[in-house]
């Protein structure tokens, strides 16, 4: 299928695990270069916010949640919720990094970003293995495409040259 938007999802997500080995090369970093770590921390958190929140997580709530809930055969409405409270939860992860930055509360930011990072892994597997599979199997080829469409618009709404610019922000990070 050529206009696939499990494929966007697939991509995004990629991009945005890419962000685990950066983090890890954090630790501790604060203690010899406190200037860099909280430049690499707020560029982190722009990504997040942004490309993992703002492009990603908006896709998902605004458009494929809504397409898998709505189908007649979907009983699981549970899962997508779940779903729905993992993002409530990134976000608010996001405010308490923030304030812990604000603070200079290093080795906290750190502690707290890693388990934002765990939590995002853990989330986006389950996504991958099975959200992304029941969405496939759910959906016909047509509303598929519609939802690819659908995640085009969203992508130019918000700005396809930002979405590009993050993409880069975190290769330029690595």
């Amino acid at each position: 299928m050529k206009n696939n938007p499990i494929d966007v999802m697939l991509h995004e997500h990629d991009v945005i695990c890419s962000t685990e080995a950066i983090i890890e090369g954090l630790d501790k970093s604060w203690e010899e270069e406190p200037e860099k770590y909280k430049s690499t921390v707020s560029t982190l958190l722009t990504f997040f916010r942004e490309y993992a929140d703002g492009y990603h997580h908006n896709k998902e709530e605004e458009v494929l949640f809504p397409a898998i809930n709505d189908h007649p055969d979907f009983v699981l409405q549970e899962m997508v919720e779940e779903f729905e409270t993992h993002h409530e939860d990134f976000r608010e992860y996001s405010k308490v990094i923030e304030d812990a930055m604000a603070e200079e509360e290093f080795e906290e930011s750190y502690k707290e970003l890693n388990s934002y990072l765990q939590d995002l892994l853990d989330h986006i597997a389950a996504e991958n293995e099975e959200l992304f599979v029941l969405a496939e199997s759910l959906l016909d080829e047509s509303d598929l495409e519609t939802i690819y469409f659908k995640f085009k618009d969203i992508d130019m709404e918000l700005g396809e040259e930002r979405k590009t610019e993050l993409e880069k922000l975190i290769q330029g990070l690595k």
